[in-house]
C-alpha cells in the first residue's frame, strides 16, 4: 500500500504545479485521493492507449510493480490473482479508503466519486461489481439524452446530500446537454475539529501581506502552545504541525519567507516540494516539539476544477475524445468516453478547526519577549492535510489570499 500512497502524493503535486501555472497568486485546495480514486474506477474498465495515459499521469503504474502470484480474497470471497489484467492498485485502493473511511468517526469527510451513465449505454455486469467492491460506490443510469435537466438535478442533488449541504450546483445549466453520455462526480467535504483550539478572543484583525505591495486585512487567530515545528534551511521555511482531534489527522504549513524584493519563497518552495522532500521534512529529524506563538488567519476556499481541460494538458487525452476512447471494459458500446469530470471542494478554518465561527472584534496587544518560537502565518503559505496512520496526503493547498 506504500507504493500507491506514494503515487498519490507524486500526482498531487504534478496537479498542484499544474493548477499554479496559470495563476500563481490564486488559493487553491484539492483531494488528491479523491481524483485518483475516482479515475481508478474509470482504469477498471479501461484498455490500450486509454488505460496507458491515466497510469502514467496518475502513477498508477508504479504502484506495486511486482507480478508475483499473490493472491487476495476480497469480502465476497473470491480469490483473485494480483497480476491479473486490473493490476493491483485496485486492492490497495479499497484497503485504501477503507481506512481513510474509518476516520469518520473523528471528523466530517465526504469524498463523494459517481459514475453517472446515459441509459441507453449497457454497463458490463462485471465491471459494476468491481466498482463496488473496490471503490464502495455505483454506476447510476440517467437520461442525459430525453431528460437533460432531471438528470443535472439528480446528479446535483446526490453531491450536496453527500457534502452535508456544502457543495451545491455541481454541474451548472449548460455543462450537461443531450449529448453526454458519461459524468464523473467528484465532490469532497471536509470538516474537523483542532486538538488544541484557537481562543475566539484572540482572534483579532491584522495584515495578511499578498506579496511584497499589496496587503489586505484578516482574521487572524492566535495562541501559544507546543506543537511539532521544524525549520528547512535549504528554502528559509518554517513547517508546523497542527493536529485534529485524536491526533489522526495533522494540518502541516509550510512558510516560506515574507515576500521581499529578493525572494521568490514560495515559487521556490512550490518546485522543490517531492514526495522524498515531504517525507524528509515531517520526519523527526527536522520536526520537534517546542513551545510555539501561532498567528494563523482564518479563511474560506471552495474549488471548482475542470478536470477535463487540467487532465489533458497532464496527458490524460484519449478518455476524453469520443473517437479514441476505449472504454470497452465498462461497456459493449464502443462510443463510450468521458463527456466530463469535475473536482470540487470546500474548507473552512477558524478558532475552532474548520467550523465556521462568530469572528470576535480587534483586539490590539503588544508582544513582549518569550520563550516562544513565532509562527507568523501573514503572508501566502502551503498547506496539506494527512491522515497520520497511512501517511496519505488528504488535502493539499495553497492560500495566497485569505
Amino acid at each position: 500500500m506504500d507504493s500507491l500512497v506514494t503515487a498519490n502524493t507524486k500526482f498531487c503535486l504534478d496537479l498542484f504545479k499544474e493548477l499554479s501555472k496559470d495563476d500563481k497568486g490564486a488559493n487553491i485546495f484539492i483531494c488528491p485521493l479523491s481524483i485518483s480514486a475516482a479515475f481508478g474506477m474509470i482504469s477498471l474498465g479501461a484498455k490500450s492507449s486509454t488505460a496507458g495515459q491515466i497510469n502514467q499521469v496518475l502513477h498508477f503504474n508504479e504502484v506495486s510493480q511486482n507480478k508475483g502470484t499473490e493472491c487476495e480474497v476480497s469480502s465476497k470471497g473470491i480469490t483473485r490473482s494480483l497480476d491479473d489484467g486490473n493490476r493491483d492498485f485496485n486492492f490497495y485502493f479499497g484497503k485504501l479508503l477503507q481506512k481513510v473511511d474509518r476516520i469518520k468517526s473523528d471528523c466530517t469527510l465526504s469524498m463523494a466519486n459517481r459514475l453517472y451513465g446515459e441509459q441507453e449505454f449497457p454497463i458490463f455486469a462485471e465491471y459494476s461489481d468491481n466498482v463496488m467492491e473496490f471503490y464502495h460506490t455505483t454506476i447510476e443510469s440517467v437520461d442525459f439524452q430525453k431528460d437533460t435537466e432531471k438528470s443535472r438535478q439528480q446528479i446535483n442533488f446526490w453531491v450536496e446530500c453527500q457534502s452535508q449541504g456544502k457543495i451545491k450546483e455541481l454541474f451548472g445549466r449548460d455543462s450537461i446537454s443531450d449529448s453526454t453520455v458519461l459524468v464523473l462526480v467528484n465532490a469532497v467535504y471536509f470538516k474537523a475539529k483542532w486538538e488544541k483550539s484557537f481562543d475566539h478572543e484572540k482572534t483579532e484583525d491584522s495584515v495578511f501581506w499578498l506579496n511584497k505591495d499589496e496587503q489586505k486585512n484578516v482574521k487572524m487567530m492566535r495562541q501559544q502552545n507546543t506543537f511539532r515545528i521544524g525549520y528547512i534551511e535549504e528554502l528559509n521555511t518554517q513547517i508546523l504541525e497542527m493536529n485534529y482531534t485524536k491526533g489522526k489527522l495533522s494540518m502541516f504549513v509550510l512558510l516560506p519567507p515574507l515576500p521581499a524584493e529578493d525572494s521568490i519563497g514560495l515559487e521556490e518552495l512550490e518546485r522543490n516540494m517531492t514526495h522524498e522532500k515531504i517525507t524528509e521534512w515531517t520526519s523527526p529529524s527536522i520536526m520537534c516539539e517546542e513551545k510555539v506563538d501561532v498567528s494563523f488567519p482564518q479563511f474560506t476556499m471552495e474549488s471548482n476544477l475542470d478536470l477535463n481541460f487540467i487532465l489533458q494538458k497532464m496527458g490524460i487525452v484519449d478518455i476524453f475524445d469520443d473517437a479514441k476512447a476505449d472504454l470497452s471494459g465498462i461497456s459493449p458500446n464502443p462510443n463510450l468516453y468521458l463527456s466530463k469530470a469535475i473536482h470540487k471542494t470546500f474548507v473552512e478554518v477558524s478558532e475552532d478547526g474548520t467550523e465556521a465561527a462568530a469572528a470576535t472584534g480587534a483586539v490590539v496587544s503588544t508582544k513582549s519577549a518569550s520563550p516562544y518560537v513565532p509562527f507568523d502565518a501573514n503572508h501566502p503559505f502551503l498547506f496539506f492535510i494527512k491522515d497520520n496512520k497511512t501517511n496519505t496526503i488528504l488535502f493539499y493547498g495553497k492560500v495566497c489570499s485569505p
